[in-house]
């Protein structure tokens, strides 16, 4: 951990004297360094200028929270996180904590103009803020936006938890300045958003795609509008956070009922159906709309006007989710995605005449680039571009990590256009659009690796997906808190400090065995899901493999990270390390963790070996036949390990309901849908070499 300072010329003003001896009971004391360093640990995400060398300590109710007058209410929304964590003020106070916006009629809050224009010039200045004694009695928290107050609010309150408890509160004399790398950081899938949108934005992530944006049913004839959680909304833009309603994937609007009232507006043909994902296992096939139609326009219209009137400011708006193309002739002369972007962004500049400060944002569709070069081209430069489940498409094999590059997105960011990604990896799957296998992953090395290739692109917002509607937290916390921690400060701490932050946070008994552990398993686990997983599996690539008898090559697809055989067994006795260090935790979570992982390498290595010997062996002797059968008993095993290992752990989540698939959650079903992945598998090499080459 670095402790990094900051130094500035400029004193403060006479006005401040007043503030500048404490009072009677409230004197500053040194704060020795490690002790800093421990407290410093405790932020999460970390500053990026941090000096803290001083504390008070007062009383609780000793402490007064004064907000600038006509603080505004994401300011007023600090002051009162502050003071829930130092209590309401009762008497004389001993210490005064300065809070709002840099407004030069709030004479007492006034920052040294160095700090000022320091500010002003920071990247995205509206989130920057800073932290700095006024004096020995008083402490400022400022910036040139709300959005920075309750940044610096949220930085202060989480260096109060730790007196939060006590009678007396330690307050430090901090010095910090602080601003994101990254612009919008967040999530766009995740449950119970009630508890999650405060809890993500106490980390200072600070966009949440709102998942229970219903549009009403169409009714022919009659407006449309859409059903929005206006009062989370208006609490996630009090916490500096964009809880943003959106309109639905438009081949789904057939949910809506939009095609039952106007069946003229349904994609014509089949080659309007986009189809489903292979974790997507029955239900609808998903046409896409006759978008170039005049009521098309006015049914978005209505709905984005709708969203307007109920406050909204800004929604994303998503083209239709996988290829697909009515065949109607206005459509096929420009391309059903062109269309359908038009539609939107017509919709919207009818809307911003009633709205003028209204946004909206193209969510390109997934899994192809068909005609993105149209549709960015068309849309107006304050039309925000987001892109997801693109990692596929975007992979260039490269050592020691693969790249991901979308040369014509990458090129309009680095103009300066406003792009985001939804694919920061915070969950096991390598491929966004493939969710349906749930497992355990804590790799920050995976998630500032992609969060890293980001930035260098320039793209603006990084947000990562959930998949679970329960036991979220428990499975990927970490991950998000990772997202939280690089998206804010891409060059801070290293992995293995924010391991350490993390578990320290978290409350772990052995904080610094944590870091070790992750520091173990982060590398290993980044080397298992980011090579071809799980669609190995689950479409059946290895069979193929095994069934064509081609030789496995050590560098690519799903042995992408294992330069030779030796590998297997180095990360192998790796897992056996880190397990080691798991096994002392008294949550067991990541010594099954650690077996999962361990069972996947296991099963690669099974299944190279395998492999290896069917492509080159004619199989013609009886040592060979021998080595064959060792070899399938070998990948059983294995896969008995996996499954086994994948049972352990989500039984040590909560009751799973194994054994009635029809009454179980998804959270139990795409953990079935691993097992099943490794068992289908292993059984179908066993079936397809015993039925032919044992003699």
């Amino acid at each position: 951990m670095r402790l990094t300072w900051l130094a500035f010329a400029v004193g403060f003003a006479a006005w401040l004297m007043p503030l500048s001896s404490p009072a009677s009971g409230a004197a500053p004391v040194a704060v020795p360094r490690e002790a800093a360093e421990r407290w410093v640990r405790w932020l999460l995400p970390l500053p990026h200028e941090v000096r803290l060398n001083r504390k008070i300590t007062a009383p609780r109710g000793r402490i007064q929270v004064t907000l600038r007058p006509g603080a505004r209410a994401v300011e007023r929304q600090a002051a009162e996180e502050i003071s829930s964590m130092v209590g309401a003020t009762e008497g004389e106070p001993l210490f005064t904590i300065l809070v709002g916006i840099q407004d030069m009629a709030w004479r007492q809050g006034a920052l040294p103009e160095a700090r000022r224009q320091l500010l002003e010039n920071l990247p995205n200045r509206d989130q920057a803020y800073a932290i700095l004694p006024a004096g020995d009695s008083a402490l400022l928290l400022t910036a040139m936006d709300g959005k920075g107050v309750y940044y610096a609010a949220r930085t202060l309150c989480q260096l109060l938890e730790t007196s939060a408890r006590q009678q007396n509160v330690d307050i430090p004399l901090a010095d910090i300045t602080d601003w994101p790398d990254l612009e919008e950081r967040g999530l766009w899938n995740f449950p119970d958003a009630a508890n999650w949108v405060p809890w993500m934005a106490s980390l200072k992530l600070n966009y949440g795609k709102m998942a229970n944006t219903q549009l009403k049913p169409v009714e022919r004839g009659r407006k449309n509008g859409v059903v929005i959680e206006t009062s989370l909304y208006e609490l996630a833009r009090r916490k500096a956070m964009q809880y943003m309603p959106y309109l639905i994937h438009l081949n789904f609007l057939d949910a809506s009922g939009l095609f039952r009232a106007y069946p003229e507006l349904a994609g014509r043909g089949d080659a309007a159906l986009a189809g489903r994902y292979f974790a997507h296992k029955r239900g609808s096939q998903h046409r896409a709309p006759f978008a170039a139609h005049p009521q098309f326009q006015k049914i978005v219209e209505e709905w984005l006007e709708d969203m307007a009137a109920q406050g909204v400011d800004e929604v994303s708006c998503w083209l239709s989710e996988r290829p697909a193309e009515d065949q109607r002739p206005e459509t096929t002369a420009a391309g059903q995605f062109v269309l359908e972007g038009r539609a939107l962004v017509n919709a919207w500049r009818e809307v911003q005449k009633r709205y003028p400060q209204f946004r909206i944002r193209l969510f390109l569709s997934t899994v192809t680039t068909e005609r993105d070069y149209r549709v960015v081209a068309e849309a107006p430069p304050e039309v925000r571009i987001e892109r997801a489940c693109a990692t596929a498409l975007e992979r260039i094999t490269h050592l020691p990590r693969d790249l991901f590059r979308y040369p014509l997105l990458d090129h309009y960011a680095a103009e300066g256009r406003w792009v985001a990604s939804y694919d920061v990896p915070i969950g096991a799957n390598a491929r966004v659009d493939t969710p349906e296998y749930k497992l355990p992953q804590t790799s920050v090395h995976r998630v500032r690796d992609y969060l890293v290739q980001l930035s260098q692109r320039r793209y603006r917002g990084a947000y990562g997906m959930l998949a679970w509607s329960k036991k979220a937290r428990e499975t990927y916390g970490f991950s998000t808190a990772a997202l939280a921690e690089y998206g804010w400060n891409l060059n801070g701490r290293s992995t293995r400090e924010f391991a350490i932050a993390w578990a320290m946070r978290e409350g772990m008994e052995n904080p610094e065995a944590f870091g070790q552990w992750s520091e173990i398993m982060g590398p290993i686990e980044f080397d298992v899901y980011d090579s071809e997983f799980p669609i190995a599996y689950s479409w059946g690539k290895f069979i193929q493999l095994i069934r064509e008898r081609r030789r496995p090559y050590l560098g690519e697809g799903v042995f992408r990270y294992y330069a030779s055989p030796r590998a297997f067994s180095e990360k192998i006795a790796a897992c056996d390390r880190a397990m080691e260090i798991a096994g002392r935790f008294q949550n067991p979570y990541f010594a099954d963790e650690t077996r999962i992982v361990r069972s996947y390498v296991r099963l690669a290595q099974s299944l190279y070996e395998l492999a290896e010997q069917v492509s080159l062996d004619p199989l013609e002797t009886l040592s060979s036949q021998e080595s064959l059968r060792k070899s399938l008993g070998s990948l059983e095993a294995a896969g008995q390990e996996n499954a086994a290992a994948i049972r352990l752990w989500r039984d040590h989540l909560g009751p799973a309901d194994w054994d009635r698939p029809a009454n179980i959650d998804s959270s139990v079903q795409r953990v079935l849908d691993a097992i099943q992945g490794t068992q289908t598998t292993v059984s179908e090499i066993k079936d397809f070499l015993e039925g032919r080459y044992f003699y």
